[in-house]
């Protein structure tokens, strides 16, 4: 699997997390590549920091790779325990570490795509003052982009055992309120209104 238009100085972090990605949880290294490719193209108001956001996209998921198969349902889908997110977001910060040290990536650029991994699903956490959490704008930015992913057809066909579309489509509105970003909040919302039609 490829990212479209990758520049060759992220290929060799990409070619590292591909196989872990593919370990982990199924989709996880699709959704890695979307992500990816979504910073890659932007085009909108904001600034966006590519050597810290690409690692970040590549590698946020990473940590399910750590977790046994028979132990993905503490974490995802509707056994998930409380705060349970939190595993997949430690564990990947570690394993991006060590990625990042192996292939020599700056230290003050690689310390920052490890802090967005280690808090870039605090929003599905209880009792976390988000405002703390998300205290940078590449924090803030990566936490905008990644939530698209919940804004598509395949992820309410995913959760269709637990939600009644309309219920799903109600939940997606709610959140779209923990957007950071006008410009964002604005995609994820034209985007419900594309999947009500």
């Amino acid at each position: 699997m490829e990212i479209k238009n990758l520049p060759e100085k992220y290929q060799p972090l990409w070619e590292k997390c591909l196989p872990l990605l593919k370990m982990g949880r199924a989709g996880d290294d699709e959704h890695a590549k979307e992500v990816a490719e979504f910073i890659l193209n932007y085009q909108g108001s904001l600034a966006l920091d590519k050597d810290i956001l690409i690692p970040a996209a590549m590698m946020h998921d990473i940590g399910h790779a750590a977790i046994l198969p028979e132990h993905f349902k503490y974490v995802t889908g509707p056994e998930k325990v409380e705060n349970g997110k939190l595993v997949h977001m430690l564990a990947g910060a570690k394993i991006a570490k060590d990625i990042l040290q192996s292939v020599d990536y700056d230290a003050a650029k690689a310390q920052e795509i490890v802090d967005i991994i280690s808090i870039h699903d605090y929003d599905q956490l209880k009792n976390v003052d988000l405002g703390k959490a998300y205290d940078t704008e590449n924090k803030k930015i990566f936490h905008d982009i990644d939530s698209f992913d919940r804004y598509n057809e395949r992820r309410i066909k995913s959760f269709a055992q637990i939600y009644k579309r309309e219920e799903m489509l109600s939940l997606l509105e709610k959140m779209s309120d923990n957007f950071f970003y006008d410009e964002f909040k604005k995609i994820a919302k034209e985007k419900i209104k594309e999947m009500i039609k």
